[in-house]
């Protein structure tokens, strides 16, 4: 045990050991020098002190379910990632701070976020002025680059706009105007939007969701989710193909469902599919058009609700993405 206190003496991580009735029977000094757990408390020494259980939950949580947990805290101005894990009759606890990491990610995300709000009006700008010129212009050949320009641009502003709108996801800057909604007359609208995109390429909308079925979410939102869905399901799809929306209550969520007929995902992408600009099949989705942040935005708008997004695919068979919203208001 010596050689493993002297070693946990050196690490830049804090270590504890509780035993099930709560009393910390041992702690590294990384744990001692951040506060964490103080050498006298109240006259007593450390190793009874229950400091550490006051400032995170998760270790009570672990010492009464004997499973791991992962959570984070703030101490001091400082950010701090707590593991709990089962450990014989007790629990350990380890410390990493993460502060570093977080103002990282934060400045990310700002630096993202500034960026697409400054782009935004020059986009703009640009893209009145290659309308403007497009009308004028009487040569076939200088008009059809022109509208090549013009296209481009109006990917590059799809992009920023969907950037803004992950990245106030992400900030929870956007706060959500949650109600109960019918979530058949959501697909229908969506559905409507869609209908042509889908008719050109002889793929059938079909909406299997029960008139009685309620979601309690952001409209505006769902709407959204669902749009991006139904239309990867369309472009992604076989000719004469089907898309498929269902829904379904089970354990305390409304599951909405939205399966193709289409491609399907090759099983070694479909962990990394919800990252910001992955494509499965980068000339495809070219040619489709497209901003390749989609499935990342269905994703933080169901995190953002306190659900989840999940999928099955079986190439060439066709994909089911399945988004959990959370029952009760």
């Amino acid at each position: 045990m010596s050689i493993l206190s002297d070693f946990l003496k050196e690490v830049d991580e804090g270590y504890t050991v509780i035993a099930t009735s709560g009393r910390v029977v041992y702690a590294n000094e990384f744990m001692v020098r951040r506060g964490i757990i103080k050498e006298e408390y109240e006259g007593k020494p450390y190793y009874e002190c229950f400091r550490v259980l006051t400032l995170i939950s998760a270790v009570a949580e672990g010492l009464s379910e004997k499973r791991r947990i992962t959570t984070s805290f703030e101490h001091e101005e400082v950010e701090y990632q707590a593991d709990v894990f089962p450990a014989g009759d007790g629990t350990l606890l380890r410390l990493t701070d993460i502060t570093k990491f977080k103002r990282y990610e934060r400045s990310k995300k700002e630096f993202v976020a500034n960026v697409s709000h400054e782009l935004k009006t020059p986009i703009a700008i640009i893209k009145s002025i290659l309308e403007t010129i497009i009308e004028e212009e009487k040569d076939e050949g200088k008009r059809r680059l022109l509208e090549r320009a013009l296209k481009r641009t109006e990917d590059l502003r799809n992009i920023v706009e969907d950037l803004l709108i992950i990245t106030k996801l992400e900030s929870g800057e956007e706060k959500l105007r949650k109600k109960m909604l019918n979530a058949k007359e959501l697909v229908s609208v969506v559905f409507d939007m869609l209908r042509e995109i889908a008719q050109n390429i002889n793929v059938e909308l079909i909406n299997e969701v029960d008139e009685n079925t309620k979601v309690y979410a952001d409209e505006d939102k769902l709407n959204l989710l669902l749009l991006n869905l139904v239309d990867n399901a369309i472009k992604y799809n076989k000719e004469g193909g089907k898309v498929v929306v269902k829904a379904r209550t089970e354990k305390g969520y409304v599951i909405l469902e939205v399966s193709d007929t289409g491609i399907g995902i090759p099983k070694e992408h479909i962990p990394f599919i919800f990252e910001r600009f992955y494509r499965v099949d980068r000339s495809r989705s070219r040619e489709l058009g497209g901003t390749g942040l989609g499935l990342s935005i269905v994703k933080h708008i169901a995190l953002s609700h306190g659900g989840k997004v999940e999928v099955e695919s079986k190439e060439g068979e066709g994909s089911t993405f399945r988004v959990y919203f959370p029952q009760s208001i």
